[in-house]
């Protein structure tokens, strides 16, 4: 009977039950951007010197977004987002970077996003919490900001 129930214990790993790279890839929602529900409403003051491009202050909206986790351990991010510079029309725009991504355990994931976008290198400590991945980042002034993606 032992031997007829090993073939049967095995034969899961095929679904992703013990795979976690299986598990984790697929397309995951942008739910939270610097610690905000989406939509995330931003205001940049004039004058800002992290935001010299808008000297007379701006909004900022981001509006969606998407993680997608591949198989072969590569990942893309989109954010989406809209920028209305004061007195000025809106302008839609979307921010867009991609790496590799690695699971340790059933939850720890971890996200390695190479030099692009005028942006260094970096590696980012997530949490995958059964279809959530959450994370923190530090923003322009240094502070660390929350973010979410839901499958």
């Amino acid at each position: 009977m032992a031997v007829t129930a090993a073939p049967l214990l095995f034969a899961g790993c095929d679904n992703g039950i013990f795979n976690p790279i299986q598990s984790a890839s697929g397309n995951y929602q942008l739910t939270v951007y610097a610690g905000r529900s989406i939509p995330a409403h931003f205001t940049i003051q004039p004058n800002d010197p992290l935001y010299p491009g808008y000297p007379n202050g701006a909004v900022f909206d981001v509006t969606s977004g998407g993680l997608s986790l591949s198989s072969n351990g590569t990942f893309v991010e989109t954010n989406n987002y809209v920028v209305t510079p004061t007195g000025s029309a809106s302008q839609s725009q979307s921010f867009t970077r991609s790496g590799t991504w690695t699971i340790s355990g059933a939850t720890n994931l971890t996200l390695f996003i190479p030099a692009q976008n005028n942006n260094p290198s970096e590696v980012i400590d997530a949490t995958l919490d059964v279809d959530t991945i959450t994370y923190q980042e530090a923003d322009a002034n240094g502070t660390l900001q929350s973010y979410e993606y839901k499958r």
